[in-house]
């Protein structure tokens, strides 16, 4: 192992009790948690890259790059496939010099007894020398941890150191994968906008289709509004005429009734003549008149008798 030389800014996070001493420089940590806020609560992995280093009985890991394993939440069993180490070698190779893979980085929203397991499993398969780091962030908890490989099992490292220095290599990875991953916005923001730009359209189409049919439907309305007050009209008119013609109709039925009612007084009423010492016209019913000629008549058969 080289010599180590410890970075002059450090933070200490919680304590580190044992021999083992985990260094990560800042940038990686901001990087890690990018990817991991990146995946929406879906996997997310990426390898560790930097060295380890005997320093007075204590083993340093420290941790200056980082690359994320693409396709990692597609893979189908444990051990990586050969086209996604290429590519991760490839990414060291293009980015990175004189590191190497000390750990490897995973996120997920929410952990389990059976996800460690999982994870385990992943760490034999993939590292001949299993004395990696691993380092865990928890999207649901927003924490992290750090673990080493011991006895066939995960152990949990209490603390870890967060350094601060010049890291040009580091810098312009995270420029370079800012500048790809602002692309890749800006495709879906052109893409996003086609997909409102359709809608905007579609939404015009139905608007203009909706004015045509309140149009037609207005034309209707208006034509049948003008047939009801055709109808309406004549059936006036219609009514008119009949409160007429029953106006005189009724006028007709008393004036009928008037002469019924004439005729019958002039049938009852008889006009007697008396002669006197002036003329005088009397009105008498018959039945008076027939009394007095019976009178009359018995009057002169009494004068006539012997």
């Amino acid at each position: 192992m080289m010599q180590w030389n410890k970075p002059k800014s450090v933070r200490q996070i919680g304590e580190a009790p044992g021999r083992e001493r985990i260094f990560m420089e800042d940038y990686v940590i901001r990087f890690a948690r990018k990817l991991a806020k990146q995946s929406r609560g879906g996997e997310r992995a990426a390898m560790l890259l930097g060295g380890t280093y005997m320093n007075k009985n204590e083993k340093i890991y420290q941790i200056s790059g980082i690359v994320e394993v693409s396709g990692f939440a597609e893979r189908e069993e444990p051990e990586l496939s050969q086209k996604m180490w290429d590519r991760i070698y490839t990414d060291i190779k293009e980015n990175f010099t004189d590191l190497e893979i000390v750990g490897w980085f995973y996120s997920w929203k929410g952990f389990s007894a059976a996800d460690v397991s999982t994870l385990l499993e992943i760490h034999k398969q993939n590292f001949q020398h299993r004395d990696k780091v691993l380092y865990l962030f928890d999207q649901k908890e927003d924490e992290d941890s750090f673990f080493l490989y011991k006895n066939g099992q995960f152990e949990k490292q209490e603390g870890y150191f967060i350094y601060y220095e010049k890291n040009p290599e580091m810098l312009a990875f995270m420029e370079r994968e800012n500048n790809r991953h602002v692309h890749i916005i800006e495709q879906e923001d052109d893409r996003v906008i086609r997909n409102i730009r359709g809608v905007m359209e579609e939404n015009e189409k139905k608007k203009q289709v909706m004015q045509q049919k309140q149009k037609r439907e207005s034309r209707f309305g208006y034509s049948l509004g003008v047939v009801v007050a055709l109808i309406l009209i004549v059936l006036g008119v219609s009514a008119l005429k009949n409160q007429q013609t029953l106006g005189e109709m009724k006028v007709q039925v008393a004036r009928l009734q008037e002469l019924a009612l004439g005729n019958e007084s002039m049938e009852s009423v008889t006009t007697v003549e008396t002669m006197g010492s002036s003329l005088t016209k009397m009105t008498e019913t018959p039945a008076a008149v027939d009394a007095q000629a019976s009178g009359a008549a018995v009057s002169a058969g009494a004068v006539a008798q012997p």
